[in-house]
């Protein structure tokens, strides 16, 4: 009979621990009794913790060169739509163009006038 506890398993990218976020406590684990350390409260902690460890582990693989594209979906930036940062892309994507084309006109220009 085996009575050892089960083993978590572990996800690894790069050799570099993926953070599992943490589980919000259910409905009744909270006693409604204002604990001094509330099943919340250790809650809060633990998703601290996770975000620091998330935060850490984006530096380390920007640091190795690791493409974003390439990272586990829990670990990459999160893109909010629906929000200003929607506006903020669209606004790069746009600026971006303008320069492209820019540059396209500028070489055209000079292609004809070397003519």
């Amino acid at each position: 009979m085996d009575t050892s506890t089960p083993k978590k398993s572990i996800e690894a990218f790069h050799g570099f621990e993926i953070p599992k976020e943490p589980t919000p406590p259910a409905d009744d684990e909270c006693c409604m009794s204002n604990c001094a350390v509330c099943v919340y409260d250790l809650y809060e902690e633990a998703l601290d913790d996770y975000r620091d460890s998330v935060t850490n582990l984006r530096a380390a693989l920007s640091a190795r060169n690791i493409l974003e594209k390439e990272w586990p979906k829990s670990v990459r930036s999160p893109i909010t739509i629906g929000s200003g940062d929607r506006k903020g892309a669209v606004l790069s994507a746009f600026e971006e163009m303008e320069r492209t084309l820019a540059k396209k006109h500028q070489t055209a220009e000079a292609n004809s006038a070397g003519h």
